[in-house]
């Protein structure tokens, strides 16, 4: 298969979409000779692909004529990342972000429809990436919009009117932060003021299609942070990774050669029903532990905890105050094969179940 080729041909798996009528379809790894790529979906075959060393991060096109990345350079990155994240400087971040959520869940009206993604979620993953990323605040809302052509290169990496787009965002981005771990800078506004939305709109739409579960994490709220756990299994953002071979390798039985393309199919094996007994259930009670939305292994994202600290400390105040909420309108969803969330997010929100 030609460079050209593979330009052409994206990925247009539907069954891992949130709203999709039916479940993922869960298959022995294969390769797909239109994509070029072994494609794996089984939870072992996707974790083993994680953990192994041999299996490099790669761009949706191919990549296969660069370089492997310099693996100290990595390593570097992973660790000034993680000593930013320290859990005193997480607590900082919490305790701004805590006080603009609860303010924020006060003033939002009942019974009336409001689009949670713009009103909730947007303003408050932009205050906190100002913060990690010591922005100045006069310019976030300039920088959050080159960020969305970023994130939405992310989403949709087969568009080349995205990436083009992106690509300029990008290199003005690059020269506005200077500052701290370099994944926290221009990559970490982009993940924290647009990946992070559409992260806990995929939650919020899963919870609100449970109302059961809405309602029992109301009178129960100090058990958020579990529930978050299923619902980034359930529900997580990451639908793909891409891989490539750096040496040949079994890998549970694919046999894998030097420079072939592996395709991570994420939100299908968090729903695979050797490792999750009722995959295709909500349950935060019974599961959630074990998912691979945030990577696993050498490869588990270096920003998890910060992930996990904000969608908690930003969901935890609409279940404190909000017993009942309904979608009210059509939710519009944006994105593309590595990522797809709701772009508006409407309902109404009521303090206790409304009489009819």
């Amino acid at each position: 298969m030609t460079s050209r080729q593979e330009e052409c041909v994206r990925p247009s798996w539907s069954d891992d979409h949130l709203d999709s009528s039916s479940p993922p379809e869960i298959k022995a790894s294969y390769f797909d000779e239109k994509l070029g790529a072994w494609v794996l979906s089984r939870y072992a075959d996707v974790l083993a692909a994680f953990r192994s060393p041999v299996l490099v991060p790669t761009g949706a096109k191919g990549g296969s004529k660069k370089a492997a990345p310099n693996e100290t350079i990595r390593l570097k990155m992973r660790a000034e990342t993680k000593a930013a994240l320290s859990l005193r400087q997480l607590y900082k971040w919490q305790k701004i972000l805590t006080s603009e959520a609860d303010a924020l869940t006060q003033r939002l009206p009942l019974g009336v429809p409001v689009n949670l993604v713009e009103k909730v979620a947007r303003p408050l993953c932009l205050t906190l990436a100002v913060a990690v990323t010591k922005a100045d605040p006069k310019d976030a809302s300039h920088l959050q919009s080159l960020a969305r052509h970023v994130s939405a290169a992310a989403a949709e990496p087969y568009d080349t009117k995205i990436g083009a787009s992106a690509e300029a965002a990008n290199a003005e981005l690059r020269g506005c932060f200077h500052a701290g771990a370099e994944a926290l800078r221009d990559s970490g506004f982009v993940a924290l003021s647009h990946t992070l939305p559409c992260l806990l709109a995929n939650a919020w739409f899963a919870l609100l299609a449970h109302p059961q579960q809405w309602r029992r994490l109301h009178q129960r709220p100090a058990l958020t942070a579990k529930a978050m756990e299923e619902l980034l299994r359930y529900a997580g953002l990451t639908r793909l990774l891409f891989r490539r071979a750096i040496e040949d390798v079994d890998l549970n039985g694919v046999p894998l050669r030097k420079g072939d393309r592996v395709i991570l199919r994420i939100a299908v094996a968090n729903k695979d029903p050797e490792r999750f007994p009722r995959p295709n259930e909500m349950d935060w009670v019974h599961q959630g532990k074990g998912h691979l939305a945030l990577g696993s292994g050498p490869h588990t994202c270096v920003g998890g905890s910060l992930i996990r600290m904000a969608a908690i400390t930003i969901t935890r105040p609409l279940l404190e105050r909000f017993g009942w909420v309904e979608i009210t309108g059509t939710v519009e969803w944006h994105g593309g094969p590595v990522f797809r969330s709701p772009a508006t997010l409407p309902v109404c929100l009521y303090e206790t179940i409304p009489v009819i």
